[in-house]
């Protein structure tokens, strides 16, 4: 058997995007499938899997799956699913999504996606201290838990050893949280890289981690809605919201998100075993 599948990106971020309103991918064995699939060089590779599924409260579900197979929030790949099904005619181009964080408002023209975010919750500002220097910042939850360090310059070469470190610390035990270096540009807009959980490396972006980092920017008075973030794939997000940035509401986050191609699996291409 073959299976159809949708290769999609959005700010660096690509997934695999699979229609399943009929059912056809059960939960049983759902978690090993994401791991394989995801599994780059040996099968079709991506930084999560998204499943299209019907929906009684909204025009469509989206349900969102980290490389490591848990389930997750993804707000680039939450774009990346409003516009394929917009794209397959399973929605308007005016739609409301339903993910397990609730209903959201999508809007999609052209290749731009405008996607709205569940309102954040549990700010908090603080001061880490990790690799024996002080990283200040904020957590903040965006749909999934994120530390936000504000950075004068760009982190020097890899972001890797800083971002586990911060990422396991115990403050943000037992979970973790993902990690966001942020720091500003010429331009007036800031540049952001992550280090994410579950993926347990850099992401060429992260949606909700630049929602993290605008709410941060701007409740330490260096940004105000909206923010431009440029991510490490060199494509630019915008983030809006509306009142305090530490009680947000209204949060939007836009962007490209691209069909790069559809394809079939093939029952060969899972037979391997993924590491770890």
């Amino acid at each position: 058997m073959q299976t159809e599948f949708f290769k999609m990106t959005a700010a660096g971020n690509d997934f695999v995007l699979l229609d399943n309103r009929v059912g056809a991918v059960s939960s049983e064995g759902l978690s090993d499938l994401v791991r394989r699939l995801c599994t780059r060089a040996l099968c079709v590779g991506a930084d999560g899997v998204i499943l299209l599924e019907s929906s009684r409260r909204a025009d469509i579900r989206a349900r969102f799956f980290n490389p490591n197979g848990a389930p997750t929030f993804c707000g680039n790949g939450a774009r990346c699913a409003a516009r394929l099904a917009y794209l397959n005619g399973l929605a308007p181009a005016r739609m409301v999504v339903e993910t397990d964080l609730g209903l959201h408002r999508a809007e999609v023209n052209g290749g731009e996606v405008s996607f709205e975010m569940r309102d954040p919750s549990g700010f908090e500002e603080m001061t880490i201290e990790a690799l024996e220097r002080s990283w200040r910042g904020a957590l903040v939850d965006t749909g999934v838990p994120h530390f936000v360090a504000i950075e004068e310059h760009p982190p020097e070469g890899s972001i890797g050893p800083a971002g586990s470190a911060l990422r396991c610390h115990p403050r943000f035990a037992p979970d973790g949280a993902n990690v966001n270096f942020v720091y500003p540009l010429a331009s007036g807009s800031f540049s952001i890289r992550t280090y994410e959980r579950g993926v347990e490396g850099e992401t060429l972006a992260c949606g909700t981690g630049c929602v993290a980092a605008a709410l941060t920017l701007a409740a330490s008075g260096q940004a105000r809605s909206p923010v431009a973030l440029r991510t490490r794939s060199g494509s630019t997000i915008q983030v809006r919201f509306e009142g305090e940035p530490r009680r947000a509401s209204g949060v939007r986050l836009e962007g490209d998100a691209r069909l790069v191609y559809v394809g079939h699996l093939a029952d060969e291409a899972l037979r391997f075993e993924p590491a770890g």
